[in-house]
């Protein structure tokens, strides 16, 4: 009984690491997400063969960003764009694409493209912070419709 238990218990370990290649990872968003990344990397960088989904390089849910690897498959690009089950990946084929979603703004590289790849999820992660604009317009100055509202800051 204890060792059947300890099988399990390793069959489940095994299963949850290999989860972040499957495409099917329980939640539709990142599903859609995947989804745009094929689309954007097969118009861009699809040549004969269609790039599909193979894994997950990065991700932070907090800051809405997603990096996605996309590699060439057995199959003959086509005007469908989607994961497609029937295509086997091939590993050493190029191209190899990284795509970054970032805030719903897709972005692909090649994967050899390394310092695009890094500034791109950098630059979601921490985006750059903005300076205040001398004599711009703040949220006690604004007036609607060109005129002031009565009963707030300013008004006297």
């Amino acid at each position: 009984m204890r060792g059947s238990l300890l099988l399990l218990s390793a069959l489940l370990l095994l299963e949850s690491t290999v989860e972040m290649k499957e495409y099917q990872l329980g939640q539709p968003e990142t599903n859609k997400i995947i989804d745009k990344a094929i689309k954007a990397a097969n118009e861009r960088h699809g040549k004969t063969k269609h790039l599909d989904f193979d894994s997950i390089l990065s991700s932070n849910y907090d800051k809405r960003m997603l990096n996605v690897l996309l590699k060439p498959t057995t199959c003959v690009k086509t005007k469908s764009f989607v994961h497609r089950k029937d295509c086997k990946i091939q590993n050493k084929a190029t191209p190899q694409v990284s795509c970054v979603e970032c805030r719903g703004e897709m972005t692909c590289f090649l994967l050899r493209e390394q310092g695009k790849i890094k500034q791109t999820v950098s630059n979601c992660l921490n985006p750059p912070k903005r300076s205040h604009i001398t004599g711009g317009e703040t949220l006690l100055s604004k007036t609607a419709e060109n005129y002031q509202q009565t009963g707030c800051l300013g008004c006297i």
